[in-house]
């Protein structure tokens, strides 16, 4: 009995812990299922944690493109998943109230005892990669920044792109118009310098011209000087020479003014090409009538400057011409032009009778008094040949302008002389077919033409009628 007691009591030991052990097989088969499960679970979750799908894309697209604010807020995200998770390695998750949960919980206290060695090199992979983001991040940030910059200043750019489009065509058109406004002004200039430049040079010459003549005079008065002091003496044994005589001091003073009165021809009487055109109105006079051939010579009586003398030389017909006036005598000869130093009156009764085809006096007849014009009449008639013609212009007292200030601009005339009375004098000293030739109306633009009645033309006939005449006679 008490060994089947024993034996018995063994089987029940050795069922006992046959039942202990396969409970302790259960729960150990169990424990690494649930193992097994919670291993399976940190793995799909780092998988899921540390899957680097948008980050690694943003970190390859940071050195290919300028990053957009939707990469940025992706990478920020991926970054705070990232630091969040590194926060909890290492750590242990809390312990649920179930059986599983205290399991798992030990199961993982186990295998985190396990992970002892790897748990490091996780934490430090983590730490790793999230410096990197942050520094791929703080490159986006200054990326990012720099493309707004960039932008703001492509946006200020364009604006004032625009704005220099707007205003190109308004500057263009004011810079066109100062260029024309210039170009304008330029004209005008141009236009005034050319006028003066046709105003100056005409004076400088005639002024270059007067200068020399009375060059020419002064030179001659030294030479006359030099002549009568190199004479001998009077006396024998006299040391001096030979004063200048009352004669020569009187010659000197009768043309002390003709510098001055060469002067004033050049101021007021008009330009050598005004006066030429002028006296061209008698050409067809002198031509029809055969004057101014060799047989039929003219003689011009105060020739002044020789615009007469120049005018028949360049017609072929031949002239010459006298005056007192050494300057302009000497004007004269540097032009080659046939002058002499005479009196007209004593000039003409020199010449043999009938020796003449033309006498001319172009503005002489003013100078003189009644006397010496009467004397210059008859002697005019006297070498005029018959068929010959004398012609002598006269300013027009009958503009009122003329008798009453244009006469007086030079002091040396005498007094005017009507129209007929002009007539009547040539008549009376033998010219035939007398006839008065009004001349150089004054320009339209002064007459009255307003009114066209009679009080306009008798006004407009008054003052600005013919500033000139000629008295026209022929011998017979």
């Amino acid at each position: 009995m008490r060994i089947a007691g024993r034996s018995g009591s063994r089987a029940n030991l050795s069922g006992a812990s046959s039942a202990a052990f396969a409970s302790k097989r259960l729960r150990t088969g169990f424990l690494l299922e649930v193992e097994k499960e919670i291993l399976q679970q940190i793995r799909e979750e780092m998988q899921r944690s540390y899957k680097p799908r948008d980050g690694s894309k943003l970190i390859e697209q940071a050195g290919k493109e300028q990053p957009s604010s939707r990469q940025l807020a992706e990478l920020r995200s991926a970054i705070a998943a990232l630091t969040a998770s590194y926060a909890l390695v290492g750590q242990t998750p809390p312990e649920p109230p179930t059986f599983r949960g205290r399991m798992g919980a030990r199961l993982v206290k186990l295998v985190q005892r396990l992970l002892f060695w790897y748990t490091p090199q996780i934490v430090h992979f983590q730490y790793s990669a999230l410096k990197a983001f942050e520094s791929a991040l703080r490159a986006f940030e200054a990326a990012l920044q720099a493309s707004e910059s960039a932008q703001q200043t492509f946006e200020e750019q364009a604006r004032s792109v625009k704005r220099l489009e707007t205003e190109l065509p308004r500057e263009r058109r004011d810079r066109q118009g100062a260029v024309a406004a210039a170009m304008s002004r330029a004209e005008v200039l141009e236009r005034r310098l050319e006028a003066l430049r046709l105003q100056a040079l005409p004076r400088i010459d005639r002024e270059v011209a007067r200068l020399r003549a009375q060059q020419t005079v002064w030179e001659e008065r030294i030479a006359r000087f030099i002549q009568v002091r190199n004479e001998p003496p009077e006396q024998a044994g006299s040391p001096l020479p030979r004063r200048l005589g009352r004669e020569d001091l009187h010659d000197d003073e009768t043309h002390n003014m003709d510098a001055l009165y060469a002067a004033l021809q050049d101021e007021f009487r008009g330009s050598r090409q005004e006066i030429k055109e002028g006296l061209s109105v008698y050409l067809p006079k002198l031509t029809e009538a055969g004057i101014g051939s060799e047989s039929m010579p003219i003689l011009d009586v105060g020739c002044g400057r020789g615009e007469w003398l120049e005018l028949l030389c360049e017609h072929q017909l031949h002239g010459s011409g006298i005056d007192l006036n050494r300057v302009v005598l000497a004007i004269c000869r540097e032009r080659g032009l046939p002058v002499l130093e005479a009196e007209a009156v004593e000039h003409l009764r020199s010449l043999p009778e009938a020796s003449l085809g033309g006498v001319t006096a172009f503005h002489v007849v003013e100078h003189l008094a009644l006397p010496q014009l009467l004397d210059l009449l008859d002697a005019a008639r006297r070498a005029l040949k018959p068929g010959g013609v004398a012609i002598f212009e006269t300013p027009n007292p009958n503009n009122v302008f003329v008798g009453s200030r244009n006469f007086y601009l030079d002091p040396t005339h005498q007094h005017p002389i009507p129209p007929l009375l002009g007539r009547f004098l040539a008549e009376a000293r033998g010219f035939e077919r007398v006839e008065i030739l009004e001349l150089h109306p004054c320009p339209v633009e002064h007459v009255d033409t307003v009114d066209a009645g009679d009080v306009a033309a008798r006004f407009n006939e008054c003052f600005y009628g013919p500033q000139d005449y000629a008295i026209i006679g022929w011998k017979a």
